[in-house]
């Protein structure tokens, strides 16, 4: 049975989806960051003013899922009181953080839990010492990967890692994928572009176009066998073709999906300038012409987003996580078998 929550979600999206009004607002709370990424030059400054209540903010854009993201959400000192506030008074929302870990433990996931997060999102791009040096963190690899087995534990509707496909990690994708399943997470991929830091070399070279469509390939069976790909398989199919020919067209940024800035911009995404300040939302409809990536937030919000597909976004209805762990012991014994090895 479908809980009055979900109910409330999926007549939400439909009362969204008839006003044309935005379904994602990914909210920035910080450009400050504890990372240095290579693929992001946020942490370089300078920083935007924050401010201290987006609730006017959601109230006024009426989103249904909300991803507190930065920058890194939690350098902010209050950012437990941000969300409570937002879940209490911000209407009916699925909320959502994005953070690298490294300042997370099972104490702050489970207070970020009880205030009103969601689903949890953790970056990782290797499962060596080679992600310290991707997010210039030493030690986050083994911090997450001790970590990761009780997040999974504590409530939320899922946990899943973020990863970035590059150049420099194409080994490591399914394994990845693999990985998340022994922990009891889900995996997001997102492609790498170069719109943030203008380097081109961690693009996935042509010369390996081949061996990531094949890779592509086994993350589509994985999204089945292993039942924790959250992305939808439009946007995976996609994936080789963006990196062949640098562009897909048809974004739908500033439609169903909107940034905000920490001090209440809003822009159709994190590389677009400003449109205007919320306090003027709506705004004017600007048809966005931008093929520059394939990161997931655009390409999921320009995916057919159905009922079906809304419910995988929001923990998957229809296989929620308790359903998934009874099934355990069936999905070892098919996981071993794809890879012909056995379980240690």
């Amino acid at each position: 049975m479908i809980s009055s929550k979900k109910t409330g979600m999926l007549l939400k999206y439909i009362w969204t989806k008839f006003k044309r009004r935005p379904i994602f607002l990914n909210l920035e709370v910080t450009k400050r960051c504890n990372a240095r990424c290579k693929h992001c030059d946020y942490w370089k400054g300078p920083h935007e003013s924050e401010l201290k209540d987006y609730v006017p903010l959601v109230q006024k854009i009426n989103p249904l899922i909300i991803s507190f993201t930065g920058g890194e959400p939690l350098v902010r000192k209050d950012i437990f009181d941000l969300i409570q506030n937002i879940k209490e008074k911000g209407g009916l929302l699925y909320l959502t953080m994005v953070t690298n870990g490294a300042l997370l433990n099972l104490e702050k996931a489970m207070k970020l839990r009880k205030a009103g997060i969601d689903q949890l999102s953790i970056s990782l791009d290797f499962l060596d010492e080679r992600h310290d040096q991707n997010r210039g963190i030493k030690g986050l690899y083994a911090h997450l990967s001790n970590l990761m087995p009780g997040l999974s534990q504590i409530g939320f509707d899922y946990v899943a890692l973020n990863t970035v496909i590059m150049e420099n990690n194409l080994d490591q994708i399914t394994q990845i994928a693999e990985q998340a399943w022994r922990w009891g997470v889900k995996v997001s991929y997102s492609s790498y572009y170069s719109m943030k830091n203008n380097d081109g070399s961690l693009s996935v070279h042509y010369e390996n176009l081949k061996k990531l469509k094949k890779m592509v390939g086994q993350l589509i069976q994985y999204k089945s066998s292993l039942d924790n790909i959250t992305n939808s398989t439009y946007y995976l199919e996609r994936i080789p073709a963006y990196f062949e020919r640098g562009e897909i067209n048809g974004c739908l940024a500033g439609q169903r999906w909107l940034q905000v800035t920490p001090d209440g911009y809003l822009k159709p995404c994190s590389e677009l300038p400003p449109i205007g300040h919320f306090e003027d939302f709506p705004l004017p409809r600007e048809k966005v012409s931008c093929a520059s990536c394939w990161y997931s937030c655009r390409g999921e919000a320009q995916a057919p987003l159905s009922l079906r597909r809304l419910a995988e976004l929001m923990g998957n209805v229809r296989n929620n996580r308790r359903e998934t762990f009874h099934s355990f012991e069936s999905k070892k014994k098919l996981f071993w078998g794809l890879k012909g090895q056995n379980l240690k």
